[in-house]
């Protein structure tokens, strides 16, 4: 079943071209503002959204903000087409959740890879729902699926030699809380700190998975060292949203990171063991190591 494309931009000519490239492979529904966008997003449910910025009505970052805000809609990757080339506005459309850019005046084949991307990711994530990969206890991809999406990002990287970031998170004092607790209390401790976790990551690609224990990792395709770190900060931040009625516990997470631009000479298992380190080291000092 081909996947289904919603694009959205007021000129009729972008609209066109975009039509006739992606037509063949998918099917393709288009709206003409932000107000028609959000409406047929919410009808069909498609599988990508490829969002014109500069628009009339409401634009761009203003349609992705309520497509995020809504729950039908908040899991659909969103591509930007844009004329802007300014790094300030990519950068706004990436803190909100944009899973990528197209920009104008279009080249077919890299729109026709960009999409491509977005739909095998969007296929994958419905192969770990279908075929058992999720944890049972946080509801989120289990150790299983870090293996095998970690595998196929990696690909991914050595061939578009972009950077892939990995980031390891562990809760701190989780043994003490459970013998204090028990059991139940700190399963609800790790399905809250999922939660958390997930609410922080903003793109549709960011991948993240318990990844044993008390441990959860998060893979960053296309994602430097800074872009990482700015991840792992806000996690850490956000560990404070972590509260349990009349309890005063303080739940604080340590984490590890690691980037690469791999080549065929490197391995999965390095990348791995580094953020693994790198985990240890933070939980030695109670913050974010990465190295």
């Amino acid at each position: 079943m081909p996947g289904k494309i919603l694009i959205v931009d007021d000129e009729k000519s972008n609209l066109d071209v975009l039509i006739h490239v992606l037509k063949n492979d998918y099917t393709v529904y288009p709206a003409k503002s932000g107000e028609a966008a959000l409406k047929r997003a919410a009808d069909i449910i498609p599988d990508l959204i490829l969002l014109d910025i500069i628009m009339p009505d409401m634009n761009g970052f203003e349609v992705l903000v309520q497509l995020k805000n809504d729950e039908l809609t908040e899991h659909i990757p969103v591509i930007f087409i844009t004329g802007l080339s300014n790094a300030e506005d990519e950068k706004r459309g990436l803190v909100l959740g944009a899973a990528d850019y197209i920009t104008k005046p279009f080249n077919n084949e890299i729109v026709k890879a960009r999409v491509k991307t977005q739909i095998q990711i969007v296929k994958q994530l419905r192969v770990i729902e279908e075929f058992g990969m999720i944890d049972e206890i946080t509801l989120i991809p289990n150790r299983k699926s870090f293996d095998v999406q970690l595998n196929l990002e990696w690909a991914r990287a050595i061939r578009e030699k972009n950077p892939v970031s990995l980031i390891m998170i562990d809760i701190d004092e989780f043994d003490n809380f459970k013998n204090t607790y028990g059991r139940d209390e700190s399963d609800e401790l790790l399905m809250k700190a999922a939660n958390v976790i997930k609410n922080t990551l903003k793109r549709t690609t960011d991948i993240m998975t318990r990844y044993g224990g008390t441990v959860f990792a998060i893979i960053l395709s296309n994602t430097p060292k800074e872009g990482a770190v700015k991840v792992a900060e806000e996690i850490k931040k956000n560990a404070d949203k972590i509260t349990f009625d009349e309890k005063e516990e303080k739940i604080t997470f340590s984490i590890g990171a690691s980037t690469m631009t791999p080549t065929k000479d490197d391995t999965i298992s390095c990348f791995v063991l580094q953020a693994d380190r790198n985990l240890y080291k933070a939980k030695e000092k109670g913050n974010i190591a990465y190295y």
